[in-house]
């Protein structure tokens, strides 16, 4: 059995994901998959390759990975993930985000909040990823003409609340409303806690988007936060695919694969209400936290003190929708982010959505997209593309 290495680290969502998805094509190809999460220096390196004989290489440039000098690896055998085009990494297969669109999706969740200014708060460290969605933040707020101020840290950050003082201060001196991305939902969570500690209100001081859509992160937040849905498994499993490809002669050019995000889920971090009602937002927050847990109309309606024809009408007039429908919305949208796995039983979909019916939900998944779940699924694989960025 032929073994490939793979640098990633596991302690994160996006790295556990990436192994899921690889793992599913190392079965496939019959590949043992030898995963090394610490940074090794040059002779232990030398040592692990020599006793695994590898075929192939996947590199990773996050989660400390990118201290790697892909140098050390031969760029016929190797595959980098999550890095953009730099001086001598041309040479190299790379499977990345497509932080182009995932970008844009963000952008226009937070332009149609119709902000005074835009900003961008990124990893506090260095890294490709971060560097390239500020990259593309600056790209759309220059060809529509926004005001686009990015978050500069000043120094390496020993503690998540220091960070969050100095995102408290810069954020003070913004105009308002603000939009802000952030590099990730690491980044958002703490930018949230920024806002409160600035005395800002979420979202209609300062509307916040995320990337990654961790659920914990997401809807463990106050107020939970909107974020994009990456596809980090697809990501693992067409990193093995090209890897397969290079060790076996069938890819003569080395490209570039991005791979788009699922999309945007709406949390109470971005969304603005039609009017504004504090009981209205407390369901909203409810239902995007619990809707796939069994969460019933009536659960959410318990909130207000009103009989249930008045709960509905304020609930109407503050959002556009009846709850019925808000319900149905976030459970469409986990049941997306579910059949971004391919590995995932699509018999299982439906439970895991909170429909004791697969049937019904069948139905109201066609109803919502037009298609089937098999045919959703089918459609997103195929907009991975292959070219140079």
């Amino acid at each position: 059995m032929d073994t490939i290495l793979f640098f990633q680290r596991l302690n994160t969502n996006p790295g556990r994901q990436r192994m899921e998805g690889l793992s599913a094509f190392a079965r496939e190809v019959g590949w043992n998959i030898q995963c090394q999460s610490d940074r090794l220096d040059a002779e232990a390196l030398g040592r692990l390759v020599d006793f695994w004989r590898p075929v192939g290489t996947i590199l990773g440039t996050c989660g400390g990975m990118n201290e790697y000098d892909p140098g050390m690896f031969s760029p016929e055998t190797t595959v980098l993930q999550d890095c953009f085009p730099r001086s001598g990494l041309e040479r190299y297969a790379v499977v990345t985000t497509d932080s182009a669109v995932v970008t844009e999706l963000a952008m226009k969740e937070l332009v149609a909040r119709k902000c005074a200014a835009y900003g961008f708060v990124p990893w506090p460290e260095r890294r490709l990823w971060s560097e390239n969605r500020r990259i593309h933040f600056k790209r759309v707020c220059g060809a529509l003409g926004l005001d686009a101020r990015v978050f500069a840290p000043s120094r390496p950050y020993d503690s998540a609340g220091d960070m969050q003082k100095d995102v408290a201060e810069w954020l003070a001196g913004l105009p308002r409303p603000i939009g802000l991305l952030t590099a990730n939902d690491i980044v958002g969570f703490n930018v949230l806690n920024a806002c409160r500690a600035a005395g800002l209100s979420v979202p209609f001081d300062c509307a916040v988007v995320g990337i990654a859509d961790d659920e914990t992160l997401c809807n463990g937040s106050n107020p939970t936060l909107t974020s994009v849905s990456l596809n980090y498994r697809e990501a693992g499993y067409r990193a093995g695919e090209l890897l397969y490809g290079l060790v076996n002669g069938k890819v003569a050019e080395k490209p570039i694969v991005a791979i788009p995000p699922v999309g945007l889920t709406r949390r109470g971090s971005s969304r603005v209400f039609l009017q504004t009602d504090g009981l209205v937002l407390k369901a909203s927050e409810l239902i995007q936290t619990k809707a796939c847990g069994g969460l019933r109309a009536k659960d959410v309606l318990a909130l207000f003190p009103c009989s249930r024809r008045l709960a509905e009408m304020r609930f109407r007039k503050a959002t556009g929708h009846s709850i019925l429908e808000e319900i149905r919305a976030a459970r469409i949208a986990k049941a997306k982010q579910l059949l971004a796995n391919p590995q995932r039983d699509l018999a299982a979909v439906a439970s895991l959505c909170g429909y004791e019916s697969d049937t019904t939900f069948r139905r109201v998944f066609r109803e919502e997209t037009g298609m089937t779940m098999r045919e959703w699924r089918g459609k997103n694989r195929a907009l991975a593309v292959s070219g140079r960025i």
